[in-house]
């Protein structure tokens, strides 16, 4: 198979400390002319790791290689690190980790939306400085999680009727659709927050600067989007929050909403078209309804479940 070029903007489809733990002493040591950022329980994150991910992030978004981009992308993908130490950490113990027959077929799905076959992504990236073994880690990550969200957290998610009807009854006459992109950058502790919130302006400055939002959505995003880009779908306005409704109120198409903060975190949405909603018989708009509530409390029991491992897991960030 031919391999053609690869579209740069197309690529890739604070913490409470716990007592320290004996078996950090066990903690990888890092190769020579590196130096470890981060200790997650027994595990290191090293200088090296986190320049690879911001790499990945930059070339995959299609953003400027400069000291600037670095400094805003740096402190959102080491978060995005810890977790997913944090997740694979407990992936591995309940036996959910990611087979290289699935990391395999993964990849080989993100090489065809780039209409490439799996070597010819695997040059593309180390054409743009990036080693296929750090994407391939990273989507290790991305399927043992979804492996546990699935089978520990899913059997769990209950939708009463009393909630579909609420939503049912909400609806207006001249109901306005939304095609939603979404961001989440989580906030660990409360004295982040302003930290976080001024990363979020950063990135959204980096956006209306043309950076590939589905890209730079699938490296730092804390959502279960990410994997998607970001991309929601077309939404009904009555179904988003309002916090979400509020922000979008009057946005032009193509903007991306001043940055909202929810429980999960704070949110950057790019309004990516409206229209008006065609009409959708009752069966169909409560599906809609119950699926996105299902997400919606899926998501709230997958952000517990972090924010617990995080709790009580033993993090010293030496960035």
């Amino acid at each position: 198979m031919r391999v053609r070029g690869l579209d740069r903007r197309r690529l890739l489809g604070g913490f409470a400390l716990s007592a320290v733990l004996p078996a950090l002493a066990a903690a990888q040591v890092p190769a020579a002319g590196t130096r470890i950022v981060a200790v997650v329980n027994n595990e290191a994150i090293t200088s090296q790791d986190l320049a690879d991910r911001v790499r990945l992030a930059l070339a995959s978004a299609g953003l400027p290689d400069d000291a600037e981009t670095r400094r805003r992308l740096a402190p959102q993908l080491l978060r995005g690190l810890i977790d997913e130490k944090l997740q694979l950490q407990e992936a591995r113990r309940l036996r959910l980790e990611a087979s290289e027959a699935e990391i395999d077929r993964a990849f080989a799905a993100i090489a065809q939306r780039n209409r490439l076959d799996p070597p010819g992504l695997a040059q593309a990236l180390r054409r743009l400085g990036v080693e296929p073994e750090v994407f391939r880690r990273q989507l290790a990550a991305q399927i043992a999680w979804t492996k546990l969200v699935e089978r520990e957290l899913r059997p769990r998610v209950a939708v009463s009727r009393e909630q579909i009807e609420e939503l049912l009854g909400s609806g207006e006459a001249a109901e306005e659709e939304l095609l939603l992109s979404e961001i989440l950058l989580p906030v660990y502790a409360p004295d982040q927050e302003a930290q976080v919130l001024a990363e979020a302006r950063d990135l959204a400055r980096s956006i209306r600067q043309e950076a590939d939002f589905a890209a730079l959505a699938r490296q730092i995003s804390a959502a279960p989007s990410a994997s998607e880009g970001g991309e929601l779908g077309w939404v009904r306005a009555s179904l988003l929050r309002p916090e979400f409704r509020n922000a979008l109120a009057g946005l032009e198409k193509g903007a991306v909403a001043p940055p909202i903060r929810t429980a999960q975190g704070v949110h950057l949405v790019l309004l990516r078209d409206r229209r008006a909603a065609a009409g959708v018989d009752p069966a169909r708009r409560e599906a809609e309804i119950r699926r996105r509530l299902e997400d919606e409390q899926l998501q709230r029991l997958a952000d517990r479940r972090l924010r617990e491992l995080r709790r009580r897991a033993f993090i010293d960030i030496r960035a």
